[in-house]
């Protein structure tokens, strides 16, 4: 079995094709380009992490990037690509590659009607399997560090391209009577890794549903999905989750909404062909939210099944207006069938000051690695930004992220720390020069750790608007 991404490539081209005509002939609000510039030095010693560690290191990298952004009063069209060229003095024997290198495409599409909504959007990343990107790199919107499903299996040589599409549809937004669907695929191959540990994987996932309003305090809702998991190894593993499930919202008050849902999960893996596992039975959950004068508070319990149980977890959560910034927060429980129960939460924070501003993140809460095997996950973001003045400012930022492999134990940690300095040289150039230390420590390859100097400069161009 091998995962190609032929698919992916002809759905995001036929995607752009239908939708820029559709846009050309919409009045709208406007259109925009952007093409974006950097240049940057970096100095250091073992900036792949290696273990054992290898030499030190200089490296020049600009990096091109350019963005459209195309709005109507219905639709909204972006997309993005870039890439970065490197070239520089590498140690005998390391892995890093130079030339042009991680290149990324991005694209999305929103268009709403009065009764309906459709979504879509593709991502492609390539970057070297060596060349470990920073934490930050894995923000997400809500500013916690959701660390790449590989992330233990990150070293060696080779070219790892992460990729993902998804296009959603609703209808009857406003209407007694509506139907949802969605369908996506994501997945991650390697090239050149000289290496059985790094294994191309993909999944897909499909989903429909019908919606009904009861009345304006009560909905329900029928869903059905269908995922399924593909991995290029020694047994060509594939894995089939199909769930069926209700649920019932009611708004008991002008503030306050319950959740309850009950369904049913089918799993079946394969490997060459031969059904080797299957695994079945009920599924639910049960969520209550109430809208507070500074904010929310809310409690979950959930029922999931994959092929090594079910899993149930419970958790509260809070979340604050402040007023010069905001806090949320959640703890729980959650217990896989047979096992202990293990402590899960987080807390968000983000909070401006007279000089400056300070944000935390931290969680910790279960995901599934690229065996698609459940693991803990921890992960802590810390930064501080100190105004020197209008035109420079000291930046700080910690990050760290670490995983527990709930099968074997064994724990992957990577802990960076940067400080740096940001200094506006004109209107539209920017100067940003720091230092970073960075660490590697697995149970398994054991610890490595790099020093690093940098001086980037950079600016972008608005070509029309």
């Amino acid at each position: 079995m091998k995962i190609r991404k032929t698919g992916l490539a002809l759905a995001s081209g036929l995607l752009g094709c239908a939708v820029l005509p559709a846009l050309a002939q919409q009045g709208g609000t406007g259109m925009r380009a952007v093409f974006g510039i950097s240049q940057e030095l970096e100095a250091g010693d073992n900036l792949a992490l290696d273990f054992p560690e290898e030499g030190s290191t200089v490296l020049s990298t600009t990096t091109l990037s350019f963005d459209f952004l195309a709005e109507t009063r219905t639709q909204q069209l972006s997309f993005g690509i870039d890439g970065k060229i490197r070239e520089g003095r590498i140690p005998s024997g390391s892995d890093l590659q130079t030339g042009f290198v991680e290149p990324a495409l991005r694209f999305a599409y929103s268009r709403e009607a009065a009764n309906a909504r459709l979504t879509a959007s593709a991502n492609y990343r390539e970057t070297d399997v060596s060349f470990f990107l920073p934490l930050s790199d894995f923000i997400d919107d809500t500013g916690v560090i959701v660390l790449p499903e590989d992330f233990e299996d990150l070293r060696g040589a080779g070219t790892r391209e992460a990729y993902d599409a998804k296009i959603g549809f609703e209808t009857g937004l406003n209407a007694p009577l509506g139907f949802t669907f969605d369908a996506g695929v994501n997945g991650i191959s390697y090239s050149d890794t000289g290496t059985t540990s790094l294994t191309d994987i993909r999944r897909t996932n499909i989903g429909l549903g019908t919606r009904l309003r009861f009345s304006e305090v009560t909905t329900g809702e029928i869903t059905y999905s269908q995922r399924t998991y593909e991995a290029d190894d020694a047994v060509n593993t594939e894995r089939d989750t199909n769930n069926l499930e209700f649920a019932l919202t009611r708004d008991i008050s002008e503030a306050a909404t319950l959740t309850a849902g009950i369904g049913y999960s089918e799993i079946e893996e394969r490997e060459n062909d031969v059904v080797v596992l299957r695994e079945n039975g009920l599924t639910g959950r049960l969520t209550y939210s109430r809208d507070l004068p500074n904010g929310t508070i809310g409690a979950s319990y959930t029922a999931t099944r994959d092929q090594n149980g079910l899993r149930d977890t419970l958790r509260m959560n809070r979340a604050l207006d402040l007023p010069t910034g905001n806090l949320s927060f959640n703890i729980g429980t959650t217990r896989k069938e047979g096992g202990d129960p293990k402590l899960i939460g987080g807390v968000n924070w983000q909070n401006a000051l007279p000089t400056g501003s300070i944000r935390l993140g931290l969680q910790r809460n279960v995901a599934v690695n690229a065996e698609d095997e459940e693991r803990i996950v921890t992960t802590l973001d810390l930064g501080y930004t100190y105004e020197i003045n209008a035109l420079s400012s000291i930046r700080f930022n910690a990050a760290y992220g670490m995983t527990e492999q709930t099968a074997t134990g064994q724990d992957t940690r990577r802990t960076d720390i940067t400080l740096g300095y940001v200094y506006a040289l004109t209107e539209d150039w920017n100067l940003n020069t720091g230092v970073a230390y960075r660490v590697r420590d697995e149970d398994t390859a054991g610890k490595s750790d790099s020093a690093s100097v940098y001086v980037t400069i950079g600016r972008s161009f608005t070509l029309f608007q």
